[in-house]
């Protein structure tokens, strides 16, 4: 397929890097109203891009399999089903999607070179402003859920849950099994129940280390695809999240989230805005004490 209203949406990187392209996307949609906005993403994300609002098709590039290499480039471009695309957005600097962006025969190919300078959804939303004078909106990202979460996870309806993720790829950036421990406790002695959200060996230890502890949650680590978590997070009350993707997953489906930074300087580029989220960002005294106090302050805003 060819034509003049195709927009690709390049993000090969991780989880909330693709969510965090859905303002781009949602403002393509809104000033171009016949388009079609395709994203392109690495195969574990197909999930975290399908189920975007304005979203319209997704591409799989395998960079890790298939598409891995000289020969699996050419094979992706080969096997592309949208050629001669309007405009191609490269969201982070890579030069690889790039050069796929311009061999694919894209009318126009809109690069990040700022990536230092401003927080990550504005900026890559401001990639249209290289095509269009129309102003742009700050718009919140957004993931479609119409799904209850499997039945194999036994959730029941009417459960006051709250979720929790406290791991990410990067130790600096991870929860303290000690205040996990307490705020999983404290939520309990309030009649909340944690449901523990993970993936890898690291969640695997750190799930078991709160049982040894005695705490009592529901423990989904491995136990669902991208979007069974978006339907999990769903029928959650609150969202505790450090930076990771999981937080930008709650700022997509529109629930209260207690954001945890233990990187300072990674507030400014990462945070979500709480100008158009329901958010507590905590940036010093992660303490379990202070969580519980914005988690409690977000409950009580909703009432």
């Amino acid at each position: 397929m060819t034509g003049s209203n195709i927009f690709l949406v390049f993000n090969t990187a991780c989880f909330g890097d693709v969510l965090l392209c859905n303002t781009l996307c949602q403002n393509i949609k809104r000033i171009y109203p016949n388009s079609k906005v395709v994203m392109v993403v690495n195969k574990p994300f197909l999930e975290a891009a399908k189920y975007q609002k304005d979203v319209d098709d997704v591409v799989v590039f395998d960079k890790n399999g298939e598409h891995k290499g000289i020969k699996g480039i050419l094979k992706f471009i080969a096997d592309f089903p949208y050629k001669k695309p309007f405009c191609s957005f490269i969201t982070y600097t890579s030069w690889k999607n790039a050069l796929i962006a311009k061999l694919l025969g894209s009318k126009k190919v809109c690069i990040l070179t700022d990536n230092s300078v401003k927080p990550v959804q504005k900026r890559t939303m401001e990639l249209l402003v290289k095509i269009t004078g129309e102003p742009l909106r700050n718009l919140p990202i957004r993931y479609i859920v119409q799904d209850e979460p499997p039945s194999k996870l036994g959730l029941r309806s009417g459960e006051k849950y709250i979720g929790l993720c406290t791991l990410s790829k990067r130790k600096e950036k991870d929860m303290p099994l000690k205040t996990a421990i307490e705020l999983i406790k404290k939520l309990s002695q309030a009649g909340y129940k944690t449901i523990y959200l993970g993936a890898g060996d690291s969640a695997i230890n750190y799930a078991q280390e709160l049982e040894k502890a005695g705490c009592d949650f529901i423990n989904l680590v491995n136990k669902t695809s991208i979007y069974e978590m978006a339907c999990v997070l769903k029928t959650c009350r609150v969202l505790v999240s450090i930076d990771t993707g999981t937080m930008h997953l709650g700022c997509a489906l529109d629930i209260p989230l207690v954001s945890v930074f233990y990187e300072n300087k990674m507030t400014y580029y990462w945070a979500p805005d709480d100008r158009i989220y329901n958010v507590k960002v905590i940036k010093e005294n992660q303490s379990a004490d202070n969580i519980y106090v914005k988690l409690m302050e977000l409950l009580n805003k909703d009432k």
